[in-house]
């Protein structure tokens, strides 16, 4: 027999076999081969945080992370969050913070691709205000109380010092979304507090979304803050005090209409409005949207920048829009004369530019000092700034923002600006991306 006709016998046999195969219904099919491992990204790992962290405790991104109760940073520890990683607050567990003693120290160091997220253990629709506690943060720099009075609210624990560049790690492209906690009148929670922190410490790219109190509070302290969003806070969205020495630049506070207060709420010392040190920032760039259109489009959004107490500082290039009372509320002489200082800012399209309030303070002589540079306008001329799915804070073209600008200091920290607002006409829109506006 030849290989032509071998092979042809051999190809008929093979053909009659996958013929009966497939005709006989007493076969089993084959098994379908296994799926092929999932990248660790899609693993959907999860592993609960609480407790005490005394040493280096590394956190890993293909991971959420269930934070329950309150999960101390202890002095010496280190809590180390590369980008991506999801931590959610327990709301089965109340409270449930993450605080940081002073000593101890945070690296949240997320990227614009892949934020660090603190949220809530709810699932999205059913998130709030108040669902954990949020973040603390405490070092060992400035406080304008007494050293044994120095205490963080909401159980918080002591800081402050006279270490200006004390250091407690590293904040970057980090959210913080549906926290706050109120753990009695007065006495709560924010979404990021900062107590004392020092200026060795890195904070730029955070954002704060539907907390229950403060968006960003700081109490003492000469920490810096540069690109910061703070989106419907049920209270102030920026609110600093008790000495606080830092500086900023870009910083956004978009208001809820019908669930805040102040933009800005900025004291000295409550008990002693000359108390020093002084809180005394310098600030830069800012942008504060209240209500809505001429202020009236919600119930609250009261004040845009209420300074009192005593505080000092300068605060320049502030555009203040939308809010339902006032643009500016100045209250207590000390705040007069222990040197704050508002320059180169507008106020516009708010339900009334200046507070009437009868005690004793001018806020539109303040406002109008000679040499400072302040407008009172109708329409500051930004994109989009009250809609609350995706605002756009970019002044448009012929806005009154792209002139009258102060430039900051080249201290190695303030970026070169010639604009109003924390947001270049035509630049780039820096929140975009790695922020949020769910609002449940």
């Amino acid at each position: 027999m030849n290989w032509k006709h071998r092979w042809s016998c051999r190809l008929a046999m093979v053909a009659a076999v996958l013929a009966w195969a497939c005709s006989s219904p007493t076969t089993p099919s084959t098994p379908a081969p296994p799926d092929p491992p999932q990248p660790p990204e899609e693993q959907a790992l999860e592993a609960s945080l609480s407790g005490e962290v005394t040493g280096t405790r590394t956190l890993h991104a293909d991971t959420t992370y269930l934070l329950q109760g309150v999960v101390t940073v202890t002095d010496g520890g280190e809590l180390r969050i590369p980008a991506g990683t999801v931590v959610k607050g327990d709301v089965s567990v109340q409270p449930t913070a993450l605080i940081v003693r002073a000593g101890g120290k945070l690296f949240s160091e997320g990227t614009a691709d892949a934020p660090v997220v603190f949220t809530s253990s709810s699932p999205a629709g059913e998130r709030r205000p108040g669902d954990w506690g949020g973040v603390v943060i405490n070092g060992k720099s400035l406080c304008n109380f007494p050293a044994d009075e120095c205490v963080g609210e909401g159980s918080s624990g002591t800081y402050g010092g006279v270490d200006r560049d004390d250091d407690s790690g590293v904040v970057t492209y980090t959210r913080i979304e549906f926290a706050g906690f109120e753990v009695s009148f007065g006495n709560e929670l924010n979404a990021l507090t900062l107590n004392g922190v020092g200026a060795g410490t890195q904070i730029s790219h955070v954002q704060t979304n539907v907390g229950l109190d403060d968006g960003i509070e700081f109490f003492g302290g000469t920490v810096d803050l540069k690109y910061a969003l703070v989106t419907n806070a049920s209270d102030d969205s920026f609110d600093y005090s008790t000495g606080w020495q830092g500086r900023g630049q870009f910083w956004i506070a978009q208001q809820d209409p019908n669930d805040a207060d102040n933009g800005f709420e900025v004291d000295g010392n409550e008990d002693d409005f000359n108390a020093t040190p002084f809180t005394a920032p310098v600030i830069y760039n800012v942008t504060l949207v209240g209500n809505g259109p001429g202020g009236e489009s919600g119930e609250k959004s009261d004040v845009g920048l209420h300074l009192r107490r005593g505080t000092a500082g300068s605060i320049y290039n502030a555009v203040v829009l939308g809010f339902g009372d006032q643009g500016l509320d100045v209250d207590n002489p000390e705040t007069l004369t222990n040197g704050l200082e508002l320059r180169n800012s507008i106020l516009a399209d708010n339900k009334a530019p200046f507070s009437t309030d009868d005690d004793g303070i001018d806020e539109e002589a303040f406002f109008n000092t000679p040499e400072w540079g302040n407008r009172v306008l109708d329409d500051a001329m930004l994109a989009d700034p009250y809609n609350r799915d995706a605002p756009d804070f970019t002044p448009i073209a012929g806005s009154p923002l792209l002139t009258g600008a102060a430039t900051p200091p080249d201290d190695g920290f303030f970026t070169p600006t010639e604009f109003i607002g924390a947001v270049e006409p035509g630049g780039k829109k820096w929140w975009m991306g790695w922020t949020s506006f769910a609002r449940n």
